[in-house]
């Protein structure tokens, strides 16, 4: 089928500091899915003399709850590449999420 590619999906772990605040330490394994991962588009920009690149992709899974902004994609196919996602759309009735996710150099 269409879902050739293995992503594990990761949440944020938060711990409170010394004075409170919350900070990320770590990412946790929330689930494992199969799923369709299409590159759409590619940029690079120059930054205090850096040249950095980001790829965009598409990712269409089947419905996985507690997915969201700020989660990131373990591509595990693709030799655990990131994928760090910036919008999750609902697809059906809690039957496909399409993900669009960047990936960072």
């Amino acid at each position: 089928g269409s879902l050739r590619e293995v992503l594990i999906i990761e949440v944020p772990h938060q711990e409170r500091n010394e004075v409170g605040e919350e900070v990320q330490t770590h990412w946790v394994e929330m689930a494992r899915r199969r799923a369709s991962v299409e590159q759409v588009s590619a940029s690079e920009q120059q930054q205090l003399g850096q040249t950095g690149s980001t790829r965009t992709f598409t990712v269409r899974m089947r419905y996985c709850d507690g997915i969201r902004e700020g989660c990131r994609l373990r591509w595990v196919t693709r030799e655990n590449r990131l994928l760090y996602v910036s919008s999750v759309v609902e697809r059906g009735r809690m039957e496909e999420h399409e993900i669009y996710a960047e990936e960072r150099d």
